[in-house]
């Protein structure tokens, strides 16, 4: 254990050195390309001391008060330890989760109706996208692998740049330097045929902290479903996959007021595609990624600056046979992309209240796509800056960004808002008005055949409101309410449609998106006994209008209705939570439809004091009501199916 540890904290050292190098690297390219100008989209997770204020001084912590966020911190996260961002937000939220299959399946996200390829993926303010898909394979992110999960509905393009019609979700590390040291394993099984474990673990000291997080997963993914095209019984026995990695991180305090930390994300995951439904294939996709990250911040009287840089490479293969035990692959695909990026962030502190930011990021983009025909390059450089005033219970904020690319440039996307405390401590009013715009993906521009290197660039904008209410009935016990209705209006919204031999994708004139999103949730505190309900449920239509200004097609795979409703009961040691989900019918071709579906999850367990520490002991069972249901058109879900997991902290 001491040797891997020692190992594990010399790669990381040679890892700093080479993020060093390209931070400076980058950081001089973009201060040489435009002068005088500093900082843009960064995380500065610091506090900023000013004379009787405490700031805490996250970017988009400090921007976003205007708009529906929700987080999810250690206690929820260490939950889900063993699972991916998959179950976190179906368990958690009332999001449409679109999976290829369960367990190793690809899987995304859509937020208010908009496509996966709308809804920004970040790690420490980097998003991680793909390049040649645009949306974001969350089956691939460990919920328990970061210190805080944040979801933030209708995200400000201002603020995070290209892909957030929907939204965005922000993967966090949070480390500072402390004294002590603390962590947690776990191991669980599922009646899928399917083993997981992993640890965690925290060291630190006045000066210095390091963080690991370690998983993997072994599943042979079986279970019997009913194919209705061949109308009979069939067991899933060619779905395996296993997936491994590790996420660690290390923060260094150079001084009182400088902060040097490095993150290092490596995964890799194995996964033998199942058969659809009617039919026989021989598919497996590889995966792999590595990650890496380094920032450094300063922190002055009144402001603070922020360098960051970040490395992305990432590896798919996937493989098609003809027959088991072909020699020869019918399809043979290999994806290979490569991401830098640099950021500079300037935040200066005023006494009257206001703060303003100004900043500047660059991308450098690489693809290796045997379907490109060749090796395909984008450059990428963004300009930002930010004024937020405070004035008693009202916040009032405005952004500005523009964005260049070697091949075009977003126009300026302006972001206005403001929070305000009516009631303190009861009722909160939000507003906000969000420019937006989203680049076509490598796949849109280069994919033979079927890619369109004509496409224009999405744009359009976002308008939202929001009312918070807390009730409190007594002293125990309180209700809290979330009402936000909203309008995204998206010109030249890019879609893949059929068009003769093959997919090709083309420019809508416009898609109108509408819809509420609700929240009401129950808290009850007696001595011991803690009960909560939350209720959260998300409407919205989408349509989206042809060229020619006539015909209106429906989006696909956009429910008009999806809901969450998590009962959860805590007596002493014993915990017991149930959850509902239900989705209502959705398009997967512009006249046939899915069938809406419920599914009910029970988990329940124990949390016991063993020395210093705490063991936990759960159970879990999933679609108890052995529901039938698809989130993709013939990709078959499993029916009811159970787990077991046991963990300890320390």
């Amino acid at each position: 254990m001491i040797n891997v540890t020692v190992q594990s904290i010399v790669t990381v050292q040679k890892l700093t050195k080479q993020l060093m190098r390209t931070a400076t690297r980058l950081t001089l390219a973009a201060v040489l390309s435009f002068p005088g100008v500093t900082g843009a989209q960064s995380i500065t997770d610091t506090l900023i001391h000013i004379p009787d204020v405490v700031v805490n001084a996250s970017r988009t912590d400090h921007f976003r008060h205007d708009v529906k966020t929700e987080e999810f911190r250690d206690s929820i996260l260490n939950q889900y330890a063993g699972e991916s961002l998959v179950r976190l937000l179906s368990g958690q939220t009332a999001l449409n989760i679109k999976a290829y299959g369960v367990g190793g399946g690809a899987s995304s996200i859509s937020i208010r109706g908009a496509s996966a390829s709308q809804v920004q993926v970040n790690w420490n303010g980097f998003p991680i996208n793909s390049v040649t898909l645009g949306s974001s394979d969350i089956s691939m992110i460990p919920a328990a692998g970061f210190d805080r999960i944040s979801l933030v509905y209708g995200a400000s393009g201002a603020l995070y740049g290209s892909g957030t019609f929907g939204g965005a979700v922000s993967l966090n590390s949070e480390l500072t330097p402390e004294r002590g040291i603390s962590g947690s394993a776990y191991i669980g099984a599922q009646s899928l045929r399917a083993l997981n474990g992993g640890f965690t673990f925290k060291a630190g000291s006045d000066r210095l902290a390091w963080k690991v997080f370690a998983w993997g997963t072994v599943s042979e993914n079986e279970f019997t479903y009913y194919d209705y095209i061949r109308q009979t019984e069939h067991r899933q026995t060619d779905g395996d996959w296993h997936d491994y990695g590790m996420i660690h991180n290390l923060a260094f305090r150079l001084s009182s007021a400088s902060l040097l930390e490095a993150g290092l994300w490596y995964q890799e995951k194995e996964y033998d595609i199942p058969s659809r439904i009617g039919s026989t294939t021989y598919e497996q996709q590889s995966d792999s990624t590595l990650k890496l990250y380094l920032g450094y911040r300063y922190i002055g009287k009144r402001w603070s600056l922020k360098v960051r840089a970040a490395r992305f490479d990432d590896l798919q293969t996937y493989w098609q046979k003809p027959a088991p035990d072909s020699p020869v692959n019918s399809i043979d695909s290999r994806i290979a992309a490569l991401q830098h990026h640099g950021d500079i962030n300037f935040r200066y502190y005023m006494p009257s209240g206001l703060s303003f930011d100004a900043g500047l990021t660059g991308s450098m983009v690489t693809a290796d796509v045997s379907a490109y025909g060749d090796k395909k390059l984008e450059k990428g450089i963004a300009l930002f800056t930010g004024l937020k005033y405070t004035f008693d219970r009202l916040t009032l904020q405005s952004a500005l960004r523009k964005e260049w690319f070697n091949t075009f440039s977003s126009g300026l996307l302006p972001s206005f808002g403001l929070k305000w405390d009516a009631i303190p401590g009861q009722w909160v009013l939000r507003a906000n008005y969000s420019k937006k715009f989203r680049k076509p993906t490598f796949n849109d521009l280069f994919w033979i055949p079927g890619g369109n290197p004509d496409l224009n660039p999405e744009n359009g904008y976002t308008i939202e409101a929001g009312s918070e209410n807390s009730f409190h009935v007594s002293e125990k016990s309180v209700i809290e309410t979330d009402i936000t209705p909203y309008y995204t209006h998206v010109n030249d919204m890019i879609v893949w449609r059929p068009g003769g031999a093959y997919w090709s994708p083309k420019n809508y004139q416009e898609v109108r998106s509408v819809g509420i999103d609700l929240s009401a949730g129950f808290t009850m505190k007696h001595e011991k006994i803690k009960f909560s309900s939350m209720l959260k449920v998300g409407l919205n239509h989408s349509v989206a209008n042809e060229e020619d200004g006539q015909e209106k097609l429906t989006m696909l795979y956009s429910p008009l209705f999806v809901s969450s409703w998590k009962n959860s009961l805590t007596a002493g040691i014993f915990d017991l939570e149930v959850t509902h989900g239900f989705t209502s019918a959705r398009h997967y071709s512009d006249d046939r439809l899915l069938d809406p579906y419920n599914l009910i999850d029970i988990r329940a367990g124990v949390n016991i004091k063993a020395g210093k520490g705490k063991i936990g002991m759960h159970l879990s069972c999933n679609n108890v009501t052995n529901t039938t249901y698809e989130l993709i058109k013939l990709y078959p879900m499993p029916g009811r199916y159970w787990s077991a997991k046991i963990n300890y902290e320390f």
